[in-house]
Formats: C-alpha cells, structure tokens, sequence
C-alpha cells in the first residue's frame, strides 16, 4: 500500500505543475494585457515592470494552486482509469477510499499551509503593488519627440523639432503658453536637452535663434530678440517614478489580525452609534412632553406650533443621519467579515477540489490532458460564480458573509462526498430511480 499510495500521489506532480503553469501564464497575459498601455505610456524601466509583474504573482498564486489542484487530480486518475490501473487496484480488493487516501490528507495538509500564505504573503505583496500602482499612475510621461511632431507633454509648453537624434535637435520651435497672455514662440537653429541634478527640471540649450513675444504693457508693440545661446529650464518637468509609501491598507491588503480589529473597532462604533440614537429619542421624547404641558397650561403662545415643527425636523435629521452611519458601520463590517472568510475558504477549497475531482476522473474511461483541463474549468467556473455570487449579496446584506464564502465549499463538497461515495461502491452517480424519472418524462 505504501508503494500504491507513493504512486498515487507522484502522479500528481506533473499535471500539478503544468496547470500552475498554465494559470499563471494565463493571468500574466491578462495583467500584461490591461496594464501595458501605461507601462509603455509613463515610460517605466523594465525593472519596475519586473517589480510590478512579481509583486502581483502573490494573488496569482493563491488562486492558480487550487485550480492546479482540480486539474492535478482529474488528468492523473482520467488516465489511471483509461489505463485500467483503477480497475486492477479494485479488483484487487483496494477500495477508491484507500487508493486515495493520502491524497485526501495531502489535500488537508495544503489547504492548511494555503491559510499562512493568504494571512502574510497575500496581504503584504497587495499592498506594495497598490503603493507601485499608485507611484506608476502618479509618474508623468516621458517626453517623447519625434521629428516634425509637436510635444504637447509638458504643461505650459510646445515643443517641435525638424529633426531628433537623441538629445540634440534640429528646427527647434517653441511655444510658451501661459494664461491669458499671449504665446511666447523661440525659435533657434538647433538645441540639446538634459535634465537637472533634481531629476524634475528640464534644460533645453538652444543655439541661433529668436524670441518672438508681445510687450505686456504695450500690446500693439512686438518683440523680437535675437540670441546665439539661450538656456530654457522647464521646471516639474522630470519623467521620474516616485515611490509613494501608503499608510492605508484595503481589506485585501490586511492580515487577519488586521481584519479582526477593524470588525471590532466598527462594532464599537455601532454600539455607540446606537446609544446616541437612543439618546436623540429620549431627548426629543422628553421635550415633546414639555411642550405639550405647556399647550395644555395654555401658556404655549402662537409661534408654539412651529416649535414643534422645528424640533420634529431638527430630531428627524439628526436620526437619518444616525441611520446612514449606522448603515456605513455595518457595511464595512460585512466588507471585511467577507475578507476573513474568503481567506480561509479558498484555502480550503484544495481539499473540496481533491474530494470533487477523484471520482469525476476515476469514472472517466476516455479523457486526457484535454478533457481534464476542460473539466477543471467547468467546475472552476461553477465555483467561483458561487464566490463573486456570495461576496456581491453578503456586501449587500443578504446572507451573512460566512455563509456567503463557504457556500461554494459547501456545496461542492457535499457533491464531492456524493460522488466518492456513489464510486467507492461502484454505484453510477445518478440513482436508477432518478433514470427513470427522467426517462418517463
């Protein structure tokens, strides 16, 4: 048995590897393909790119293990069964329960070990991406010229330039724009651009040229100056990236320690916030009751009725007010109960994978790499439609964020367990009775 289960479990290596593989792959594509634009855009070094990419592999990661898992599973038993290796272990007398036993425990070990990568290593590369997301959106585009195009990337400029090679410039025209005035043009045979010590101020060197402009105090009267050299220093002009450190962390940037204490501090928010409506009430309760003493006395004089108008619409106001924050606390406490949840559900979501995909391909005669990744999806798909389904109704107060996140391991691993079940006694997974029912309609 100990050589069968070695057996079992090295058979899983291979398909494990290429669906990680394959996963990842996949969402590198999908994150090169939404993000290049600016990447190339703001002119980032490719080694802030390289950053970029591994920082946002952490995510890519927890969600490729257990979809490897699901593919791992189904393309080693579809091929122990087309093989007949599944029929020669139960005929043999080893029932599918001990064929797959140590992979179930392997399934549980992971899905633990899934839980430390989710509470640190998740959390941690999401908010160093945000920060780098933040930098990089934040970072100004590099001037670009190119010959006989006008540069239109520095604020309160217009550059244009017959010819570029490199830093030097041929046919340098120049329009400075300021506001409400009149267009400054230079115009100068040739030019060498650089950039400051600081990094940010830009200086443009010209040679042989003029200044074309309009006295300020005197508009009918137009200047021309005549120059042999002239220095011209743009400032906040630098292409640099600035690396912006955020103090803030969103849900998918917290630990679950983390989490845990923003549920607490919101809920004593909400206990307070729930004494101060109760206080509101007593107090317009009480001076209520007073006027109408007062009414009744007959001292309340004329203007007594647009007291009580007054104070009705001063206490309403206050309590809607009460009521939308109330409503906030309780938003933001489902928001990061979802968090927590989500964290140790996916985690778990190995094992239902295992559970669900070693009957499924244990029954599956004809199949192979193809018809494994196939499945994979399908049930993948099934999976994280209950997920994003949950977390949407669970933000929106509809089910209680745990019931929201492990309904999809629930459900799945209630079928998971129906199926071995049906397998490991050899029973087809659909009841005769059923058969018939459908038959007959």
């Amino acid at each position: 048995m100990k050589t069968l289960h070695k057996y079992v479990l090295t058979q899983q290596i291979p398909p494990f590897l290429f669906g990680i593989f394959i996963i990842i792959f996949i969402l590198v594509l999908d994150f090169l393909y939404k993000n290049l634009e600016t990447l190339i855009g703001k002119g980032v070094p490719i080694l802030v790119s390289t950053e970029l990419l591994i920082l946002s592999l952490g995510w890519m990661i927890v969600m490729a293990i257990p979809m490897a898992v699901l593919i791992g599973v189904l393309i080693s038993f579809m091929r122990l069964a087309s093989d007949n290796e599944i029929v020669a272990m139960r005929t043999s007398g080893i029932s599918l329960f001990s064929i797959a036993k140590p992979l179930l425990i392997a399934s549980l070990l992971l899905s633990s070990g899934m839980i430390p990568v989710h509470n640190y290593l998740v959390p941690e590369t999401n908010h160093r991406l945000a920060n780098l997301l933040v930098s990089i959106h934040r970072k100004k585009p590099a001037l670009q010229l190119r010959d006989g195009v006008f540069a239109n990337d520095l604020k309160g400029f217009s550059i244009l330039a017959e010819k570029v090679k490199g830093t030097e410039l041929e046919g340098v025209t120049i329009s400075k724009l300021v506001e409400d005035k009149p267009a400054q043009t230079i115009r100068a045979e040739r030019g060498e651009l650089r950039f400051a010590e600081d990094g940010n101020t830009l200086v443009l060197k010209l040679y042989n040229g003029e200044i074309h402009d309009i006295d300020e105090k005197d508009p009918k009267r137009y200047l021309l100056l005549k120059f042999t050299e002239h220095t011209l220093n743009i400032p906040d002009a630098g292409s640099k990236l600035v690396r912006v450190a955020r103090d803030y962390r969103g849900e998918r940037e917290m630990s679950l320690g983390a989490l845990m204490f923003e549920i607490s501090s919101f809920k004593r928010k909400l206990a307070d916030q729930k004494r101060q409506t109760g206080e509101a009430v007593e107090k317009a309760a009480a001076e209520l009751s007073s006027l109408k003493q007062t009414a009744l006395s007959r001292e309340l004089p004329n203007r007594g009725g647009g007291k009580i108008v007054a104070l009705v619409t001063s206490t309403h106001d206050k309590l809607q007010s009460l009521k939308n924050q109330e409503a906030s606390y309780r938003r933001s406490i489902r928001s990061y109960s979802v968090e927590v949840h989500k964290k140790i559900a996916i985690s778990f979501a190995c094992a239902v994978f295992v559970l669900l995909g070693i009957p499924i391909g244990a029954r599956t005669r004809e199949g192979g790499t193809g018809a494994g990744m196939v499945a994979s999806i399908v049930i993948f798909a099934v999976y994280y439609t209950f997920l994003r389904s949950g977390e949407t109704l669970a933000d929106r107060g509809y089910v209680t964020p745990f019931v929201s996140m492990w309904a999809a391991n629930a459900v799945l691993g209630l079928v998971g367990l129906w199926l071995f079940v049906r397998a490991n006694r050899e029973l087809p997974f659909v009841p005769e009775i059923l058969r018939r029912l459908v038959r007959s309609d």
